[in-house]
């Protein structure tokens, strides 16, 4: 195909501006903000339902009722108080006595927590799998709302999926503070999980539709460097409160201000395109062409190229409805969405078990949640100049060889070393924290336009099952204390190989159409190895800098001829 090849919708972009003043005061102004609220929601339930050490109340002046032992049957059960009253009875020497659970409540140790959920409900012993099932049922809500929201966000936009995501988190979390029972609480939790991860999602997405090639990597590495900022700040803000009910209000109402978003947060225009809303796109596409002193750009002289030009194909696919089935009709696509969602499953559990396990480390649980939030932010900063020089596919695979080397290394630490097996953990952590960050922008370049959000949500909502698999692998350590992190590793060691299955999106256009998706990566590239882009000056532009229209146009008609 010759290079008259009509322009694309990054081409396009790159004609208005894709990375200038207008999607700098965007990303900054609006996307960073909104992706605090998923952290803070979701990730307060380690210190909403702390459990600290407890053990039976005694009745004033029945301490005798206390086993004299020093294992746990002291802290969870009492001698049956008939009983002792029988055997020191003179009729009853040859009584038995029984050990029972406790009758009259229990004693917390407040020096961690204030209160939680609870001391407050007395989540103990025979109760606490109530525990569980508030977890779970928070997830349970993700997975569910990550299939919903997608196909709202990809149906009806992502302007309008983002403010009623905000409804339901702000509405349903706060009302988690007044909680009068557990199960009210369970109910609003389930509620709270479909905003999650769907309210981080939307506007990374709608980052990345407001983007070209150049400024991809500087908002998907922001906003996740924004959200683990995010997570060691929520622990500092739970240190200080301490109390269950205030740090719920406080990790949900607030954002209730993000509403003001609605008076000027804008519709994605690559999604109009998509859809076929070529009046929205073009007026959006002037205000962009403006704000980044492009004025003298003929907006609608583009526009009206690229939409007259579309093939017959493409305008059909505009027009119909698209689900999560797309994702699986064509080999190509088919293969893709399934290694990107292993690797996303690998990643959830690692990440979450990760953050699990730090209870073990000698701190406390507040320093503990801190630092595990902190380890994340330098992976950042690496993976930032490797996904330009390297590309996505060998960066995310070294991200996830880093942490299962790391997780593996830990059993070969020796008895009596603490810190150098919380050390094995914390690379683990800096290496699964980068691969999030990479996996976002590199399942966002492979999904096409019109099921990206599906795409993502689906990836997404198969990967919280990953949630619900994480505490029971760190359980696992009851039985070989090393084995979590054992496993772990081998599940981001197995993640790291299948990404090499991949090809490379470094420098390639985001697929519009499910058409597009298909012919990407069907044919092997010999250029696409390791740091190749960078040796050939083919895709290796400067971070910050947009490709040139010719190189834009080259690059374009070459991917068609694949």
């Amino acid at each position: 195909m010759s290079s008259a090849k009509p322009p694309d919708f990054d081409y396009v972009l790159e004609q208005v501006g894709d990375y200038g003043t207008y999607q700098l005061v965007f990303f900054f102004i609006i996307c960073l903000p909104a992706s605090l609220p998923s952290a803070f929601s979701a990730f307060n339930i380690p210190f909403v339902v702390g459990n600290p050490p407890h053990s039976c109340r005694i009745p004033e002046g029945k301490e005798y009722l206390r086993p004299l032992t020093n294992d746990t049957v002291s802290f969870f059960f009492l001698w049956s108080y008939n009983n002792l009253g029988l055997l020191f009875g003179e009729s009853a020497l040859n009584g038995r006595i029984d050990l029972v659970p406790c009758q009259n409540g229990w004693v917390y140790d407040n020096s961690t927590y204030l209160d939680s959920l609870v001391t407050e409900f007395n989540l103990v012993c025979d109760q606490q799998s109530w525990v569980e099932i508030s977890t779970t049922s928070f997830y349970v809500g993700s997975f569910i709302g990550n299939c919903l929201f997608g196909y709202i966000a990809d149906k009806f936009g992502r302007r309008r999926s983002f403010f009623v995501i905000l409804i339901v988190l702000v509405v349903c979390g706060t009302a988690n503070s007044f909680a009068k029972d557990i199960e009210s609480f369970i109910i609003l939790r389930f509620f709270t999980g479909l905003a999650f991860p769907a309210l981080f999602q939307i506007p990374f997405i709608i980052c990345m539709e407001f983007m070209g090639n150049s400024g991809r990597i500087f908002s998907g590495l922001m906003i996740s460097l924004f959200f683990g900022a995010a997570m060691a700040l929520l622990g500092v803000v739970a240190m200080f409160i301490r109390r269950w009910r205030p740090l719920t209000f406080f990790c949900n109402a607030p954002f209730a201000v993000l509403f003001c978003y609605y008076f000027f947060l804008p519709e994605s225009p690559r999604w109009s395109v998509s859809v076929g809303k070529w009046a929205e796109a073009k007026a959006q596409l002037k205000k962009i062409a403006k704000m980044n002193g492009k004025s003298d750009v003929d907006v609608n002289e583009l526009v009206d190229s690229l939409k007259n030009h579309q093939n017959a194909a493409e305008e059909e696919e505009t027009k119909r409805s698209h689900n999560v089935t797309d994702l699986f009709k064509t080999p190509n696509l088919r293969k893709k969405t399934f290694i990107v969602t292993y690797i996303w499953v690998m990643n959830a559990i690692i990440y979450n078990g990760l953050t699990l396990n730090v209870s073990n480390l000698p701190v406390d649980d507040y320093w503990s949640f801190i630092i595990n939030g902190a380890v994340e932010l330098p992976g950042y900063f690496v993976v930032w100049p490797l996904l330009q020089c390297a590309g996505r596919r060998w960066t995310l695979a070294a991200t996830m060889i880093v942490c299962g080397i790391g997780c593996v290394s830990a059993m070969f630490v020796p008895d009596g070393y603490p810190w150098l097996v919380a050390s094995a953990s914390f690379i683990g952590k800096f290496g699964v924290g980068s691969g999030f960050a990479v996996i976002y922008i590199f399942a966002g370049e492979l999904y096409p336009t019109v099921v990206r959000a599906i795409g993502m949500g689906m990836s997404s909502m198969v990967a919280g099952s990953g949630l619900l698999l994480a505490p029971h692998i760190v359980n696992l350590g009851k039985i070989v204390k090393i084995l979590p992190l054992l496993i772990m590793g081998l599940m981001a060691l197995s993640a790291g190989i299948l990404t090499f299955f991949l090809p490379e999106t470094l420098g390639a256009p985001l697929p519009m159409t499910i058409e597009d998706a298909e012919s990407f990566g069907k044919k092997p590239d010999p250029d696409s190895g390791m740091f190749s882009q960078a040796a050939k000056k083919r895709e290796s532009q400067p971070l910050l800098e947009p490709f040139t229209p010719m190189e834009r146009r080259r690059r374009s008609s070459r991917l068609m001829n694949i």
